[in-house]
C-alpha cells in the first residue's frame, strides 16, 4: 500500500532531503534537476513567482512503510481568466531544465504513479487543469498507467520540443570530429580558422567554484551583443531578470550537486561566446550558450559546441544533454532526438474545459488547410537580425569602449589568478582536431603581424604549462546513470 503526503513547503519535507537525492541516485533516469538542493534553488529565484508570490507547492512523495519510494515536484498556481481565479497544476520546474518526471525505483515507478493520480484526482476540487510537460516516449505519468481511468476529464496532447543528448562514444575529439559528416567538418574548420584569423585567440575555463564567479561575469559581458538580450520575446538571456541572474550565480555555489563549468573565448581580449555547462554523475549538461553577434561570421557557439564535446569526453561523461530546442541545428552535432509532447487534462465543466473545447471548435472551422513545415533556423534569433546591418567581410570588429575593456582585463587577470584551463592561440589549436596541415596553416597565418597591430593589443593568456590546471569533473562511477 502506497501513501502519498502533500508538502506546501521545502521545509516541511527537509527530513527527506537525504533521502530525495538517494532516490534520484537510484531512479531509471538521475538528474541535477531533480535533487533537493536544486528544488531550493529554483524556489529561491524563481522569477514568475518572487517569494512564492502566486504560487502553491504541491510536493507529493509516495511512501511504502513509511519509506520514500517516489516523489514529484509540482506546484498550483491561481490564473485569471475572463477574469474569474482558475487553479492550474503543472511541474514546478519547467524551464531549462530536461524532461520533469516522478522520481521511483523502476520496480516502482507504476504503483508510484497511479498513487500520484489517485491523489491528484481525488482533489479535482482544488484545480481545473493538470499539465504534465515534455513528456517522452517513457514517462510514467503520461500516458497514465492502466488503471487510472480519465473518462471523466478532457484529456488533450501536443507535441514539444525534443530533448537532444549526444551519447559519447568515442576515446577522443579527434574520433569524433570525423564521425561528422564531411560537410560539418569543413564548415567547422573553416569557421576555426577565420577565428584564428580574426585576432588573438584566447580560451578560459574553470569548473573551480573560487574562479567561476569572474568566468559567469565575462559570460555576461557578451549578452547585451547577442540577439538572446536583444528579442525580449526568446527569454533567453541570463541578465534579463534580478533573479535570473541570482538563480546562475547559485548554482555556482560548491555544495550543489551539479557542477558548473563556464568556458569563455576571447578575440584580442573581447569575450566573444560562452558555454554554461553543468556535470551530475556521469552526465554533462549545456544549460546556456551566448556568442557576440558582431563574431557571427565567425560562429564562434560552434566553437563552443565543439569545446564542450571535448569537456564532454575528456571528463569520462556518458553524455553530453543539450537539453531541448533546436533540434535541426543539434543533429548535425550527432544529437539523438528524443520527442516529448504536453499532456493536459482539463475538470469538465470548468471555466478552462469550456475554454479548450471552444479553441478546439475554433480551430476546426477557422484553421488553414495547408500549414508551412517549420524551417531549419531559429525564427526568434531571425526576428532579432532583421534589419541589421550586415557586417562587411575580413575581421570583425570587436573593439570595447575604454572603461568596459578595463573591466574585461580586471575579470581575466581574476580568471588567471584562480584555477582552471588557460589556453592561448597555440595551445588551444593544439586541443583542437583539425588536420595537421590546417593547423599549420593557421599558426603560420597567426604568427604573422598584422597591419593593425598597432591599434589592437595583444592580450596573452598562458598556457597550461605555466599554469595551474584544474581536471573537469570526473562523474561517479559508483552511481547508476
Amino acid at each position: 500500500m502506497i501513501e502519498v503526503r502533500c508538502f506546501g513547503s521545502l521545509a516541511q519535507a527537509a527530513t527527506l532531503r537525504h533521502d530525495i537525492d538517494a532516490l534520484n541516485r537510484q531512479s531509471a533516469r538521475p538528474d541535477p534537476f531533480s535533487t533537493f538542493a536544486f528544488f531550493e534553488t529554483w524556489l529561491r529565484h524563481d522569477e514568475r513567482h518572487p517569494a512564492g508570490t502566486g504560487m502553491q507547492l504541491w510536493f507529493l512523495a509516495a511512501f511504502r512503510r513509511n519509506e520514500l519510494v517516489g516523489y514529484v515536484a509540482l506546484k498550483r498556481v491561481l490564473r485569471r481568466v475572463l477574469g474569474v481565479p482558475v487553479a492550474t497544476v503543472d511541474f514546478l520546474v519547467t524551464h531549462d531544465t530536461d524532461r520533469p518526471h516522478a522520481v521511483a525505483r523502476a520496480e516502482d515507478v507504476g504503483p508510484v504513479c497511479e498513487a500520484f493520480y489517485a491523489h491528484l484526482l481525488a482533489r479535482r476540487a482544488d484545480w481545473s487543469y493538470l499539465e504534465f510537460q515534455q513528456q517522452d516516449a517513457g514517462s510514467p505519468l503520461f500516458p497514465p498507467p492502466a488503471s487510472v481511468d480519465l473518462g471523466g476529464y478532457l484529456v488533450r496532447e501536443w507535441p514539444a520540443l525534443a530533448n537532444c543528448t549526444i551519447p559519447v562514444r568515442w576515446a577522443g575529439l579527434p574520433a569524433y570530429w570525423q564521425a561528422l559528416s564531411k560537410k560539418s567538418r569543413s564548415n567547422l574548420a573553416r569557421q576555426l580558422e577565420a577565428t584564428f584569423a580574426a585576432g588573438e585567440v584566447t580560451l578560459l575555463r574553470s569548473s573551480d567554484p573560487g574562479t567561476t564567479p569572474a568566468l559567469l561575469a565575462l559570460y555576461l559581458s557578451i549578452e547585451p551583443r547577442s540577439w538572446k538580450a536583444r528579442e525580449a520575446r526568446a527569454q533567453a538571456d541570463i541578465g534579463r531578470h534580478p533573479a535570473r541572474l541570482a538563480y546562475f550565480r547559485s548554482l555556482l555555489d560548491e555544495a550543489q550537486p551539479m557542477r558548473v563549468s563556464i568556458q569563455v573565448l576571447l578575440v584580442d581580449g573581447v569575450p566573444i561566446a560562452g558555454l554554461i555547462n553543468g556535470a551530475f554523475l556521469d552526465g554533462l549538461y549545456a544549460l546556456h550558450i551566448v556568442h557576440d553577434d558582431r563574431a557571427g561570421r565567425l560562429a564562434p557557439g560552434s566553437a563552443m559546441l565543439l569545446l564542450g564535446m571535448r569537456e564532454a569526453i575528456d571528463g569520462g561523461f556518458a553524455f553530453f544533454n543539450l537539453l531541448s530546442g533546436f533540434g535541426y541545428y543539434k543533429s548535425r552535432w550527432l544529437a539523438e532526438a528524443t520527442s516529448t509532447r504536453i499532456a493536459q487534462i482539463y475538470r469538465t465543466g470548468g471555466l478552462l474545459y469550456w475554454r479548450r473545447i471552444a479553441g478546439d471548435c475554433k480551430r476546426r472551422l477557422f484553421a488553414p488547410a495547408r500549414r508551412e513545415a517549420p524551417g531549419p533556423f531559429n525564427p526568434v534569433r531571425r526576428a532579432a537580425a532583421s534589419g541589421e546591418a550586415v557586417a562587411p567581410e575580413g575581421r570583425p570588429q570587436l573593439r570595447l569602449a575604454v572603461d568596459e575593456q578595463a573591466r574585461t582585463d580586471a575579470l581575466v587577470a581574476a580568471v588567471r589568478g584562480g584555477r582552471g584551463e588557460f589556453l592561448d592561440a597555440a595551445g588551444l589549436l593544439a586541443a583542437l582536431p583539425l588536420a595537421p596541415p590546417r593547423q599549420a596553416a593557421i599558426a603560420s597565418r597567426a604568427a604573422r603581424p598584422r597591419h593593425d597591430k598597432a591599434t589592437t593589443p595583444a592580450r596573452l593568456i598562458s598556457s597550461p604549462a605555466s599554469m595551474p590546471s584544474t581536471a573537469p569533473a570526473t562523474p561517479n562511477r559508483s552511481m547508476p546513470r
